[in-house]
């Protein structure tokens, strides 16, 4: 079992302390480090390392830190510490360094490397993994160290779609990534980093397929009182229209009418409302087509 190192307190109090020396707060905090890790007390044992650390960074503390984030599943900054313990300790104890190797053989087992691309080079971006910031250049393959399994990949820039990626990082092999931004239809970055015509634009889209929506309702409810008119005259005796062949085929055809009218209103209401509460910043193409006798609503989105 990978244990903690007691010794680098003797490396704090190698020099004596002196009035307001953090060294005195750091070898408190360290030695509190060390209790918490004996007892189990992980999540507890690196935050006491962290502050040890922050109060006199001691490259020796850093094997401590390193051993406790890979207990916590912290397997990323597990491996910085490590690394970094491993190459400003050149002189450290045998002992030291083979724990070192071995907690950072254990957490890389739960690494992969991700071979991240973004373009165009003149987009600034802001790229997420799994919601933590990345550091990216833009236009150069860059290296992300990522903890095995599913993750998403989320890229956002002024005037261009967002980019989302699932993607599945692996232990063995990097997996690149190599994502070409698209801008926005219709969008017109403000100073503010928003858009004005672009956000009109998909306003007046959503409300013009409400409108139509309710204006198609009315006439297909009109189409569906002459239908029901029709159909009284064809089944009532002693109306001119009883049984008659062509009262039948009119009446028909205000039915076929009305289902069309108030089925496409019930679409052209749904697209209407699905474009009003759309985020901006994706493309929505809709038409509509309004014929004697049938209605037709295409979208793409």
């Amino acid at each position: 079992m990978l244990g903690v190192a007691a010794g680098v307190a003797l490396a704090l109090t190698a020099c004596p302390a002196r009035a307001g020396d953090p060294r005195e707060d750091s070898r408190a905090a360290f030695a509190e480090g060390v209790s918490e890790a004996h007892q189990n007390h992980f999540t507890a044992a690196r935050d006491a390392f962290l502050e040890a650390y922050r109060l006199f960074p001691h490259p020796s503390i850093l094997l401590n830190l390193g051993v406790t984030r890979m207990r916590t599943g912290e397997y990323i900054a597990a491996e910085e510490n490590l690394s970094r313990f491993l190459k400003e300790n050149p002189e450290a104890p045998e002992e030291d360094v083979a724990n070192a190797r071995a907690a950072l053989a254990a957490s890389r087992q739960h690494l992969g490397t991700l071979h991240i691309r973004i373009g165009p080079e003149a987009a600034p971006f802001h790229a997420t993994l799994d919601g933590a910031p990345l550091t990216l250049s833009a236009g150069t393959f860059v290296d992300v160290r990522a903890v095995v399994g599913p993750a998403k990949l989320r890229v956002e820039a002024d005037g261009y779609a967002t980019a989302v990626r699932q993607v599945l990082v692996d232990r063995d092999a990097p997996v690149s990534i190599d994502i070409a931004l698209v801008p926005s239809a219709g969008v017109v970055a403000g100073a503010d980093g928003g858009s004005s015509w672009g956000s009109e634009r998909h306003a007046v889209l959503g409300w013009t397929l409400v409108g139509a929506a309710g204006l198609l309702a009315v006439v297909g409810a009109v189409a569906g009182g002459e239908a029901i008119g029709f159909a009284h005259d064809f089944n009532t005796a002693g109306n001119p229209g009883y049984q008659d062949a062509g009262t039948k085929t009119t009446g028909t055809a205000w039915r076929t009418s009305a289902d069309v009218l108030l089925g496409t209103a019930i679409v052209a209401g749904g697209v209407g409302a699905f474009v009003l509460l759309r985020p901006l910043g994706t493309r929505s193409d809709v038409h509509v087509t309004i014929g004697p006798l049938s209605t037709s609503v295409g979208a793409s989105f």
